[in-house]
């Protein structure tokens, strides 16, 4: 954790860390992996809408827990931008991070389409966006 912002650290600190280091291949390893994920999930979450933070909504979209849907949104300028999110988690995981997917925005480039789409303020939000989501799901190995 070391060069992370006292914020991040200390939200970290908050949600409860994963000790089982297991991927979709791993049978019952990776159920134990699952229930540690949606207890600091949870918790997350409970901790966001209590700080008046909530800006996602993800749950398994399997029964494996292997597939991921939601929604995310952020408020700018009184409008609320809202997107699908979805992805995968990779056999590698927890080695390999997830592939975050906005199906709405797939094809929309931030040179071109995207700065034409959103203000310019807003492509900022992706940017704290995966880095708040990352620090959820990958948190593990900190």
């Amino acid at each position: 954790m070391e060069g992370w912002d006292p914020n991040t650290k200390s939200t970290l600190t908050q949600i409860p860390l994963l000790t089982t280091k297991a991927g979709p291949r791993d049978g019952a390893a990776w159920t134990t992996r699952l229930k540690e994920e949606y207890k600091a999930l949870i918790a997350y979450t409970q901790m966001n809408k209590s700080n008046d933070n909530d800006w996602f909504r993800i749950s398994a979209a399997n029964p494996e827990g292997t597939r991921w849907t939601g929604k995310c949104w952020y408020v700018h300028n009184l409008l609320k931008y809202e997107f699908d999110l979805q992805f995968d988690i990779p056999v590698t995981y927890p080695s390999t991070a997830p592939e975050l997917e906005l199906p709405q925005l797939d094809g929309k480039t931030q040179k071109v389409d995207f700065l034409s789409f959103f203000p310019f303020p807003f492509c900022w939000f992706f940017v704290d966006f995966f880095l708040k989501l990352f620090s959820v799901i990958m948190f593990v190995d900190v």
